[in-house]
């Protein structure tokens, strides 16, 4: 599993458009700051980050990818 974490235009719009898309496991709605955020769970090996931006922009919602969120190693962090 990996993890990204998407400020987003509206985060209902953003869960709308990555629920039921391949490989996403869970999206979480919420805030950072006074960003609207969508927090993903996903399977890297069944779909990419440059995947759920896109899924993001196509439903005109996404902003940008807050890079320090992005799980790089999830091998690592299911094994802990």
């Amino acid at each position: 599993m990996a993890k990204a974490t998407f400020v987003v235009h509206c985060y209902d719009v953003g869960a709308s458009a990555l629920s039921g898309k391949p490989g996403i496991i869970s999206v979480e709605r919420g805030w950072s700051g006074p960003r609207e955020v969508d927090r993903v769970v996903y399977d890297p090996s069944k779909t990419t980050l440059t995947e759920l931006e896109n899924w993001l922009k196509d439903a005109d919602t996404y902003v940008s990818t807050q890079e320090h969120s992005i799980n790089r190693e999830p091998a690592q962090q299911m094994s802990r």
